[in-house]
């Protein structure tokens, strides 16, 4: 029905951003689990997420910005860094503690280069789900160290037994910049829709240039 109404003011492509409706529709979900700040021009929607982490660490880091990833990872972050001209810093997911990140590791890691901070919650490959004082623990180191928060939040709804998903960007607030990435392939099961996005959340006013690349 949206495709229907809009086809009269439809051109060859659609804003840079996304559908508008769709976009909305990421926004209200976001604005359901309690992230109310976050509206529709917050929302980048994309070829599928790994698109949208490519084109966002391209347009963010430059030659020898360091980005701090979790060990184990998804390669795609350590690929895309490297790619784009970033060193990727690896922290420690503790196998030991059910895989959950190192904080004290994260912290001896952080140099003046350090510009952010990834975030996979589910994680991918372990499966950890991250309890609210871990990511709140995360959280509270980018804060002290002025770094972006880059929440790969695909499985975000695949979780089992007791497990509870708690969103980066929620415990963010609006005092750190976290970029939140998800999308409908696992979480729905249609991955080949190709339909992911990145919300926008926190200072965005001191990251102004970084979003006008991001739309380009």
């Amino acid at each position: 029905a949206d495709m229907v109404q809009a086809l009269p003011d439809a051109q060859g492509y659609s804003d840079s951003r996304g559908i508008y409706s769709a976009r909305t529709a990421v926004a209200q979900y976001y604005q359901s689990v309690g992230i109310t700040e976050v509206g529709v021009e917050d929302v980048y929607i994309g070829n599928g997420v790994s698109e949208l982490i490519t084109m966002v660490l391209q347009a963010f880091v430059d030659d020898g910005n360091e980005i701090l990833v979790p060990a184990p990872d998804y390669p795609l972050w350590t690929g895309a860094v490297a790619l784009s001209g970033g060193t990727p810093v690896h922290y420690r997911c503790d196998e030991r503690n059910e895989w959950n990140p190192d904080l004290a590791d994260i912290e001896s890691k952080i140099t003046e280069n350090t510009h952010a901070l990834v975030v996979i919650n589910p994680n991918n490959p372990t499966g950890a789900v991250y309890s609210e004082e871990t990511v709140r623990g995360l959280v509270d180191i980018a804060r002290r160290h002025d770094l972006v928060l880059m929440a790969d939040e695909i499985y975000e709804k695949i979780v089992f037994d007791d497990a509870v998903h708690h969103h980066t960007a929620k415990a963010a607030g609006d005092d750190v910049l976290c970029l939140t990435f998800s999308g409908l392939s696992k979480a729905y099961r249609v991955c080949g829709y190709r339909a992911g996005w990145v919300v926008v959340t926190g200072p965005k006013e001191r990251a102004s240039d970084f979003l006008e690349g991001l739309t380009l």
